[in-house]
């Protein structure tokens, strides 16, 4: 990962991600056994990526660090960015910062709740304030609902939207769980996506 720049900014966001790392707030609420906050990334950055939650760790790990961050660096890759663009390039978080738990089905990850997204919302604004990114790439409907509003991934993947902060760029989320990439059409959305981050990573000098 690159070096966090030298400024007060960063200094005082370096006190806001320690107490980030040290919320039980959903452990208190009931929702989770243990909190394992994880996110990456500094004031230097200018593109986030935001995720709707960790997936699970037995201990701390970088995240999108398994299969999913596999296919996601990837993405970026057929965007145009270099390999390691993940932990070089973004800033690296999502809407709760813990691994909420399995799926009741017992596949893939239960999706946290509304209420588990707002007691954790107040950390995404800080990092949001702090970082102050040009680009957001969110995966996965969830969410893209806190820039985009509640609209099917159909609605937005494969657009640009420019907003008054940033540009939110929609992708799906990269689990292989998910079946939304099994339609080609789907797909086809993906790649358009992705040809709009390729064309905003160069006028933005990215």
């Amino acid at each position: 990962m690159t070096s966090p720049p030298e400024t007060p900014e960063q200094r005082d966001f370096e006190r806001v991600q320690h107490r980030i790392r040290h919320c039980t707030a959903c452990v208190e609420a009931g929702f989770i056994d243990r909190a394992m906050p994880i996110f990456q990334g500094h004031t230097g950055h200018r593109m986030m990526i935001v995720g709707q939650a960790p997936a699970f760790r037995t201990v701390e790990t970088p995240p999108y660090s398994g299969a999913s961050g596999r296919k996601l660096q990837g993405w970026m890759e057929q965007a145009g960015f270099p390999p390691g663009t993940l932990y070089e390039h973004f800033y690296l978080t999502s809407l709760t910062k813990c691994y909420p738990g399995p799926g009741a089905s017992g596949n893939g990850d239960r999706a946290p709740s509304a209420t588990e997204i707002r007691l954790c919302r107040p950390h995404l604004e800080r990092e949001l304030a702090f970082v102050q990114p040009e680009v957001i790439i969110t995966l996965g409907r969830l969410a893209a609902s806190r820039f985009l509003g509640q609209k099917p991934l159909r609605e937005i993947v494969g657009k640009a939207f420019e907003q008054e902060n940033w540009t939110v760029v929609p992708l799906p989320h990269p689990s292989g769980v998910s079946r939304w990439l099994n339609d080609p059409e789907n797909q086809r959305l993906v790649d358009d996506a992705l040809a709009h981050l390729s064309r905003i990573r160069g006028e933005h000098g990215l």
